[in-house]
């Protein structure tokens, strides 16, 4: 092997070494934990901080009030949306955003929603199982009667990603970050299609600046 041939060995060889010791860029290291430091876990304030705010609305969409559930409440909820047991869940919260009809009249033509929600666990296994079932009782109702359910690609650098649209126009986006479980779902009824690319963005990028500490609306 020439010398060039050796260096760059050595130089891919750091490099994978450098990751498998916490030096990844991807803003997921918190939400993987390491040796030392177990992965992350939201509390309450946590998930309503990084659920997408009345500030942070894109344009072409009004925000709602953020609401926060915990204990059996929580429980409940995610039980009834997801036909698992949510074990390990710690709190969850969501956020509608509405179409802006300003300056458009009253016309109904212009209604949509999307909304975000979050779901917060104990550890990533906990939110593993549940990200699954929930991936399972949306493709149910979205292929229901023989439907297809279309494709969505999604880029919004979370651990894992689900998306898809059922015949009637609605959307739904489901990640995975560490012990988070994320959700974006929108409606059929938009004029114009929102880009549920970059709202899913919106919300994995709240996400690592509430965990690393900054205010995402700052």
């Amino acid at each position: 092997m020439s010398k060039t041939a050796r260096g760059t060995v050595a130089g891919v060889v750091l490099m994978a070494a450098l990751t498998a010791c916490g030096g990844s860029d991807d803003g997921l290291d918190a939400f993987r934990g390491d040796g030392d430091r177990p992965p992350v876990t939201l509390t309450p304030d946590m998930v309503r901080t990084a659920l997408p705010s009345k500030a942070s609305a894109p344009k072409g969409f009004e925000g709602d009030d953020i609401e926060v559930e915990v204990g059996d409440e929580a429980v409940e909820a995610c039980a009834e949306s997801t036909e698992s047991n949510c074990g390990g869940l710690l709190s969850m919260g969501g956020t509608d955003f509405d179409t802006d009809d300003s300056g458009r009249g009253d016309s109904s033509e212009y209604d949509g929603e999307v909304v975000f929600g979050l779901l917060a666990f104990q550890s990533p296994d906990d939110a593993r199982a549940t990200y699954k079932a929930l991936v399972a009782e949306e493709r149910g109702k979205a292929e229901k009667d023989g439907q297809k359910a279309k494709a969505v690609q999604i880029t919004a650098g979370a651990e894992e990603t689900v998306a898809f649209e059922d015949s009637d126009g609605d959307t739904v986006v489901m990640m995975r970050v560490g012990s988070v479980v994320a959700v974006v779902n929108g409606d059929g009824t938009f004029v114009e299609k929102p880009n549920y690319n970059d709202l899913a963005k919106l919300q994995i990028d709240r996400l690592k600046k509430t965990v690393g500490g900054v205010n995402p609306d700052a």
